[in-house]
């Protein structure tokens, strides 16, 4: 029987242009993590640097500058999860539907952050709670 060792929560930090109220709800859910003990994956784009404030304790998973999009962006976090012998059910992942869906759907606990119309009524579809910026509740 396979037994997870630890929890992870994975966080999509591709989309360039994030508000401050969406970073503070990112940073929140980082902190809450990490005080539960869970590793905390930050999901990066080669060329732009992870921000700093998230970045102690945690985990970096750089795309290559060649990733295509959500394809591979669901690809390297199921590769983590397989590297660090991590059940996905008891992975949460934290990302917006603006950069898409991929990192959402391979997690046993996706977390969709409010970034538009759109992002309740797809996540209602998956049946994905979204969680919403303080500043937008």
């Amino acid at each position: 029987m396979f037994r997870p060792i630890r929890r992870a929560a994975f966080f999509d930090l591709t989309h360039p242009e994030r508000s401050w109220s969406e970073d503070a709800l990112v940073s929140d859910a980082v902190a809450g993590h990490r005080a539960e003990g869970d590793l905390v994956v930050l999901v990066v784009e080669a060329r732009r640097p992870p921000p700093r404030r998230l970045l102690a304790g945690g985990t970096v998973l750089r795309l290559p500058a060649s990733a295509a999009g959500d394809t591979d962006k669901c690809t390297a976090v199921v590769e983590a999860m397989i590297r660090l012998c991590i059940d996905p059910a008891s992975c949460f992942g934290y990302g917006d539907l603006c950069a898409g869906a991929g990192l959402l759907g391979v997690v046993g606990n996706p977390r969709v952050i409010a970034c538009g119309a759109d992002s309740g009524r797809l996540a209602r579809e998956r049946g994905w709670p979204v969680v919403v910026p303080s500043s937008v509740a």
